[in-house]
Parts: structure tokens; sequence; C-alpha cells
């Protein structure tokens, strides 16, 4: 059952993910014909030149930490039981991490898979975002003097539990909808399985004391 679940999620992601590129590769076309969507396809190659060494090392970081974290440790600190204490811990451990996404993504992902609860995860995602220490001092300081990026920092410290909370009752009430909905299509394909009638069976010829 899990895999079947895990198989339709990547499925749906897989999906989603090739009808945007189609859209999207349609739309440029439609405007400004086969040169502009080749030079959509073009740019997306100089961009995975560029990065795709970075994605390689931060997965290959993520993996590290997958195995080298126990999974007990996550699941005391970070697991579904771990209740608010988990959100909270998420939430303000996220602003110390630093780097782009190819790097903190692989290493939230390894995270999420070594046993951490939805509403930490959610948490952590949201507490980089908006309480990145990194972002707060090296970008967002030098642009907009001190007190701006500060107030914007003090006003967000309350978000990302909030976020945490509330992600993870959206994720639970979507859970329960998909396998509701998996438990319905099991359930009519059931019934109509034992409302077929059965065929007819043959009975064995026999020829000369002995069945064929």
């Amino acid at each position: 059952m899990e895999v079947r679940k895990s198989t339709r999620k990547i499925d749906k992601t897989l999906l989603v993910l090739v009808a945007l590129v189609l859209i999207a590769v349609t739309i440029a076309f439609l405007t400004g014909g086969g040169q502009l969507a080749l030079a959509g396809l073009r740019q997306a190659g100089r961009l995975a030149g560029t990065i795709w060494f970075r994605l390689i090392l931060g997965f290959t970081l993520g993996g590290l930490i997958q195995v080298l974290v126990p999974r007990a440790l996550i699941a005391r600190w970070l697991g579904p039981a771990s209740g608010l204490k988990g959100i909270l811990i998420g939430s303000y451990t996220g602003m110390l991490m630093s780097g782009g996404p190819y790097v903190f993504l692989p290493i939230i992902a390894s995270i999420y898979r070594a046993g951490a609860g939805v509403g930490p995860v959610i948490a952590l995602l949201a507490g980089r975002s908006l309480l990145g220490i990194e972002m707060l001092i090296v970008w967002q300081m030098p642009f907009f003097g001190i007190q701006l990026p500060l107030a914007r920092f003090i006003a967000s410290l309350l978000l990302p539990p909030l976020i945490g909370l509330a992600g993870k009752a959206v994720y639970q009430a979507v859970t329960r909808t998909d396998e509701a909905i998996a438990a319905g299509e099991e359930k009519n394909a059931e019934s109509k399985h034992a409302a077929e009638p059965d065929k007819p069976g043959t009975m064995p010829e026999q020829e000369d004391g002995k069945w064929t």
C-alpha cells in the first residue's frame, strides 16, 4: 500500500511538471514562434550547465545526512509525535540554514525521509524562507539599511510555527481525502467484481475411463 501511494504521488508530480513545460513551450511557440521556444530551451540548458554540479553536491550532502543522523534522534525532535515542540524546533532551526536551494532543500528532504513529521518540515521550510539570517544580513540590510529588514524579521518571528500548524492540518485533510477516494475506488471495484456472474464452467470429458 505504501509503495502504491508513493508511486501515485510521484506520478502526479511528474504529470504536473510535464504539463507545465508543455504549456510554457506552447505559449512561447504561439507568442514568438519556434525561435522563442528554442531560445527558452537553450536558456534552460545554460541554467542546467551552471548548477548541475551544485545539485549533485547538494544531493550527496542530503544523502549523507540521511544515513549519518540517527533516525531515532530525528523522530525524537522532529517526528510526527513531537507536536508543537517539533514545529518550534523546525521553525527556528531553518533560520540558521545557509546556502542556496540546491543546498538546503536536499538537506530538508533527507530529514523528512528520515522520519521528520509534516508540521516540523513545513515549519522548517517557512523558517528558512522568512527568517534566514544569511538573507537578512548579507542581502537585505545592505540594500535597505537596518531598520526595515529588522522590522520585517521581528514581525515574521511568529509566522513559521503558525504555518507549520496550519500546513499540518491541511496536509492531513488532503491525505484523508485521497485515502477516502482510494478506498471508495477499491470498494467499487470489489462490488463490481462480486456482482459479475460466474462464468459457466465446462466439465471435463471422459474418454477410455480417464478424465481429459
